[in-house]
């Protein structure tokens, strides 16, 4: 029921979740901002969380679903027996807590956010709202569903059908997980426990045909027939009690965990492996946010192919989710469906759980540039799911290659802040003009004035410094000469009134000006006069030194600015030994200057503007677009005078250029060969991916590297290294990107070091092309073997002209053999 109450207060009243969601109201089906708090078994909602009345429904009889296939906009669905609610979620991590503690309310149990997804080990049915485009009926009640595109609710993982009104009343009957919910099915002999197979009634496809005896089965008028949710074997009624108990599990066999293997969870959380077939399963994360909400189709197709407790989405727990529940397999493959910041992703989980050696990694492209995926020869692009069958089985032929991986070590220099020398000297400057100030006699000023000149020319390297004090001083001097002459000029017109008596003006003022004789301001401007008369006497004499001085630094600036650079380079270099720190890891390629600044200006618009970049053909007009703007603006023009490379510990000259590129493999910016080649010559080798080596480029404009996808250009190489080390010099950072991700890196030290090597699968075409030529020759060599029939089943598929002749055929055979027996007793 639907009513507006006060929220019910208590001590354990405690909300099982609350926040802000955009609702769905009837008029014009506008969407409005409310805030919901889920607790018991009835979700309150209100304008905002500080009302005191709230509507409230009543999840006693509800269910909850996707509102769509695809979901881009992140909505769901509470389906109650009077009314149906639409909300929507602000990313899909957060649509599916909304989903699991809808759930849990019903069930009674406990939701914890924290925990990984326990909706798959449940068997609670995952509900999406879908149109079909044939004939298809409720698996609840066996009707029909409603339209003529058959909307209704489908199961994501097992494909169960179900009007909106029946969902409630499904069973629990999704696809197994683990040992437990099997129950009653399981198969247990004398070789232990089997994998017995599970069936789901009716709604076949067009083309499907029984194993058991060929023909065709399934129906567009009614529920008929059955088909396993692990092996995909399709059988009849009738056929059903002829096919064997124990399921094979299908084509994907190597690659499932069935769910007799998973019969219990380590006080630590990682499942423990009990059947020996699991030699090495299949551990799916995939990016449901890749390739424009791609990856949510792939999460619903793999976890119809495989077992649900081997997918994860990255979005909603990250990576460290699935690898911690396959910790304690002694070997196991995964699969990172997404772009090559989700693979990298995975890569630094498996640094921190220290799985190297147990995982092999393989990548399905979903994202928008895809280098790795390309070198390792699963293609540029996948975005068709009903290719997946065909991707698993290429994925267990798939050979092993060893991927370098690279620590980006970075090192600031610290800013420049004020010494405290040049405060304490500037508080000694302003004591010794006090005093000079307000002294009467000019011994006293030009002392005061040797004792600072003395303390600055101390230091004969900072004749340049004492100019600056002189003339400071100079001009505070002239300063105050300025006020003097216009006080003698007001004191001029002044009455000399005697000792004791009172000024007619001063009678009226509320205070009164002291009066100063005329011969005590003359006697204090002549000081003065004196004082500066000596300064500049003995600036004269200094002047010669100092313009020495002068045109000696001058003629060897270049000289001592190179020598302060390099013992300041020499400095921070023994600093970055003792304080450098790992910035990131480097996998594909590092760049400098022209190619990093695209990328933040990309990943800055993406961040505001989330829209506008969610598909991987915007994404790559946005790339044209801020490349072309490159190519007028150029604003890393002559990028060598601002950064110095050194490779391997020799220093590398640069020429006139707009930034670097460091490649750890062959394929660049979306598949560009940037190294310009793939075979060795008389001057640098092969590139790969696994010889500890990477290739320096030079970036000379935004056209370079359009030419660049078109022919291969070499005249931009600058070596091959095992250890890059780039300083940035001057007080303005320099943008710099690894792998896709930018930012701007400060003054100071950017060092490229070997940190360890990942096993990547990788596809080997020639061995997949052996082996389907050798399957086709065997295929052509062997015939089809006839199925052995007892002799009922013969008599039914037989006609009876065919009976008689094989009746007939059976007596000249005994008639024969006892001839043969009568010949030879």
């Amino acid at each position: 029921m639907w009513k507006k109450s006060p929220i019910p207060s208590g001590p354990g009243d405690k909300p099982v979740k609350e926040g802000l969601l955009l609702k769905q109201t009837s008029s014009f089906q506008r969407w409005k901002r409310r805030y919901f708090k889920l607790r018991g078994r009835t979700l309150y909602y209100a304008k905002d969380s500080k009302s005191l009345i709230f509507d409230e429904v009543d999840l006693s009889d509800a269910s909850v679903a996707e509102t769509s296939t695809k979901n881009i906009n992140n909505s769901f669905t509470v389906i109650t027996p009077f009314r149906k609610l639409m909300l929507c979620a602000e990313s899909r991590k957060e649509m599916e807590d909304w989903i699991s503690a809808l759930k849990s309310v019903q069930k009674w149990e406990t939701y914890e956010a924290s925990q990984f997804n326990m909706e798959h080990f449940s068997g609670m049915h995952n509900w999406y709202a879908c149109s079909h485009a044939r004939p298809t009926f409720c698996n609840v009640c066996r009707e029909a569903l409603p339209g003529v595109t058959s909307h209704g609710l489908s199961c994501e993982v097992c494909k169960f059908k179900a009007h909106k009104r029946c969902a409630i009343r499904s069973t629990n009957n999704c696809k197994w997980t683990t040992l437990a919910s099997i129950g009653n099915d399981i198969i247990e002999d004398e070789d232990g426990v089997s994998m017995p197979h599970q069936w789901l009634e009716g709604n076949l496809p067009v083309s499907a045909k029984c194993v058991v005896c060929d023909r065709n089965c399934g129906s567009v008028r009614r529920l008929q027939d059955w088909r396993c949710l692990w092996c995909k074997a399709i059988v009849h009624n009738s056929c059903k009690e002829q096919l064997g108990k124990v399921c094979p599990l299908g084509q994907c066999k190597v690659s499932i965990i069935p769910p007799t293997a998973l019969n219990s969870i380590d006080s630590d959380g990682f499942w423990k492996a009990t059947s020996p077939s699991c030699s090495s399963p299949l551990l799916v994360l995939a990016n449901s946010k890749s390739g424009d909400n791609q990856g949510v189709k792939f999460l619903r197709r793999f976890k119809q192919l495989l077992n649900p407790a081997q997918v994860f989405d990255l979005m909603n727990g990250g990576p460290q989710l699935g690898l911690r529940l396959f910790q304690k397999f002694e070997t196991f493959r995964t699969l990172v469906c997404g772009g090559d910041g989700s693979v990298g992703w995975v890569l630094s989980e498996l640094d921190k759980l220290s799985l190297h050696k147990q995982c092999q990694l393989g990548v399905l492209p979903l994202g928008t540039g895809n280098d790795l995926a390309r070198v390792l020869g699963w293609g540029g692009l996948c975005d068709d799911d009903a290719q997946l069958l065909q991707i698993l089985e290429k994925l267990e032929r798939a050979t092993t290659k060893m991927l370098d991986r690279w620590s980006v070590m970075t090192f600031e220099v610290p800013t420049k802040q004020t010494p405290a020398i040049i405060t304490q000297y500037a508080d000694s400057v302003a004591t010794h003009l006090t005093k000079i100030l307000d002294s009467d006699k000019h011994s006293d000023i030009i002392s005061s004035l040797i004792e600072e000149s003395d303390k600055k020319s101390c230091s004969k390297t900072n004749c340049l410094d004492l100019c600056l004090v002189c003339l400071s001083q100079c001009a505070m001097l002239n300063e105050k000469l300025d006020s003097l002459v216009k006080a003698l000029s007001e004191d001029a017109n002044a009455q000399l009134v005697p000792s004791g008596s009172i000024s007619p003006d001063e009678s009226n003022s509320d205070q009164s000006r002291p009066f100063r004789s005329r011969e005590q301001l003359m006697l204090r401007a002549n000081s003065l006069k004196k004082a500066l008369r000596q300064i500049i006497d003995q600036a004269e004499k200094d002047k010669t030194t100092v313009l020495h001085s002068n045109n000696c630094e001058m003629t060897t600036r270049s000289k001592l600015a190179k020598e302060k650079n390099m013992k300041r380079v020499y400095l921070h270099t023994l600093m970055f030994h003792r304080q450098c720190t790992e910035k990131c890891v480097m996998n594909n390629y590092f760049g400098i200057g022209l190619d990093a600044k695209i990328s933040l200006e990309f990943n800055n618009k993406r961040d505001v503007h989330p829209k506008k970049c969610s598909s991987r053909t915007k994404n790559m007009m946005w790339y044209g677009v801020l490349g072309t703007k490159e190519l007028v603006q150029k604003t890393y023009k002559n990028l060598e005078q601002r950064v110095q490379l050194e490779c391997d510990g020799v220093p590398m000259s640069l020429p006139s250029l707009q930034g670097l590129a460091v490649l750890n493999i062959p394929s660049y910016a979306g598949g560009i060969n940037f190294w310009g080649g793939t075979k060795e010559n008389n001057n640098f080798g092969a590139p790969s991916f696994d010889d500890k080596k990477l290739e320096v480029v030079a970036v000379f404009g935004s056209m370079q590297m359009a030419m660049s996808r078109v022919i291969n250009l070499q005249h931009h190489r600058i070596t091959q290294c095992r250890q890059v080390k780039i300083t940035i010099l001057g007080d303005e950072g320099v943008p710099v990107q690894v792998d896709g991700e930018a930012w701007i890196q400060p003054p100071g030290i950017v060092q490229i070091v070997h940190k360890n090597r990942a096993q990547m699968l990788t596809r080997d075409r020639a061995f997949e092309s052996t082996l389907k030529s050798w399957e086709d020759k065997r295929k052509g060599d062997s015939r089809p073997a006839r199925p052995r029939l007892n002799s009922q089943q013969s008599m039914e598929y037989l006609s009876e002209e065919e009976c008689a002749q094989v009746q007939q055929l059976g007596l000249v055979a005994d008639t024969l053999i006892n001839r043969c027996v009568y010949v030879c007793p």
